[in-house]
């Protein structure tokens, strides 16, 4: 580990003299794969699986997190093809070495390859931080410079094409590093975007995600009546107590419940209940959140009298707020991802929100939230 270190010192802070230290070596590829290439490549991927499920990205001023497994597939693919480009790319410099007046030499081919990734590597731990991925990228533009002063060090290439050979080797990893990122997002998440589907954080309200399942009411169902006096739970009759996860269809805009969940927090008589639940099919995602407190419409930011309304309208889509009788509507959606959320606030106390992406409309999104009668959310407040 110490030598490991001092390796990835003295490459970043001078790289021209540990070049030539490197080039003297006996280093064998399967040793350097091993004890080098493989622990740096692990360092973006678990960047990736901290920043993407556990810290989260924040998108329209709302934090999302991707699922768990998709993105740990996400990081492992990456993990892999990093090790295969490392191995493809030493083929790559040792094929083209004669061209350049150099003799082949795979060892010398991959101690090139192997070290010249450091910096992209290490930067790599940048990932755990959207707002950093420059810097990321800043690592990425020096590993291209390692490469370009090693590779005539390490193969021998003749003085007069030297720097030929550095600039085709260079051009030849920046297309190798775009195929391997692309591979991995193909494998990983054959929609290319993984945060269509990305679970919500209710940063807002402080309170932490929790995962769903529910009843069988479809879209397709009209809004619940305000008489009915229950949630339905697919076959009538009141929810009570953990069942509030019932309040949440079995079914949404044709897509099916993944998961669901019941929160609540608070003393008794103050408390918050948040029930969610995760709708998906493919690309195509909703995110439906039942809310109720007290306190909400504060968090939220809206509510009461005195909230301003807005309709606003860009090339890429729309973001409004507006009162419908008694509650207050706000709608968002993007053009380009496709993504976007229906949220409705009643009586300051209720809040009932659908976000997705991936091929759902923002149709299918008010009538998720409008399955929701003053009944069912009456309902909610007496469970809580």
């Amino acid at each position: 580990m110490f030598a490991l270190i001092a390796r990835v010192k003295n490459l970043l802070l001078s790289p021209g003299t540990e070049w030539d230290v490197i080039d003297r070596e006996a280093a064998q590829p399967t040793q350097l794969l091993l004890r080098y290439v493989a622990p740096l490549a692990a360092i973006p991927a678990v960047a990736i699986l901290i920043g993407l499920s556990v810290l989260g990205v924040q998108v329209g001023g709302q934090w999302y997190r991707a699922p768990v497994l998709e993105v740990a597939l996400s990081a492992l693919v990456f993990f892999a093809l990093s090790i295969v480009g490392v191995l493809v790319f030493a083929t790559i410099i040792n094929w083209l070495a004669p061209k350049f007046g150099a003799a082949r030499s795979y060892r010398q081919a991959f101690k090139v390859s192997a070290y010249s990734i450091t910096a992209a590597m290490v930067a790599g731990v940048l990932a755990v931080a959207p707002a950093l991925h420059i810097f990321a990228l800043l690592g990425a533009t020096y590993s291209l410079y390692l490469l370009f002063v090693g590779t005539p060090k390490v193969m021998h290439a003749q003085e007069k094409s030297a720097v030929n050979y550095s600039i085709v080797a260079t051009f030849a990893a920046i297309v190798l590093a775009l195929l391997v990122g692309l591979a991995t997002m193909a494998a990983a998440a054959p929609s290319g975007n993984l945060f269509p589907q990305l679970p919500h954080i209710p940063a807002l309200w402080g309170a932490a995600p929790e995962p769903l399942p529910a009843a069988g009411v479809s879209t397709e169902a009209a809004p619940l009546p305000a008489s009915a006096g229950s949630l339905s739970a697919g076959g009538g009759g009141v929810v009570t107590g953990g069942d509030l996860r019932a309040a949440a269809p079995q079914k949404l805009a044709g897509l099916n419940r993944v998961s669901v969940g019941v929160e609540r927090s608070g003393l008794e008589g103050q408390r918050t209940v948040n029930v969610e639940a995760e709708y998906r099919d493919g690309r195509r995602q909703i995110l439906l959140q039942v809310l109720y407190s007290r306190t909400i419409a504060q968090r939220l930011g809206f509510g009461g009298p005195s909230t301003s309304e807005f309709d606003r309208e860009t090339a890429d889509g729309y973001s409004r707020r507006r009162r419908v009788g008694d509650a207050i509507v706000v709608e968002e959606w993007n053009n380009i991802s496709q993504t976007g959320s229906y949220g409705r606030l009643v009586e300051d106390r209720f809040y009932v929100k659908a976000s997705g992406g991936g091929g759902v409309s923002p149709e299918d999104l008010r009538r998720a939230v409008e399955l929701f009668g003053q009944a069912t959310l009456a309902q909610v407040e007496a469970e809580s």
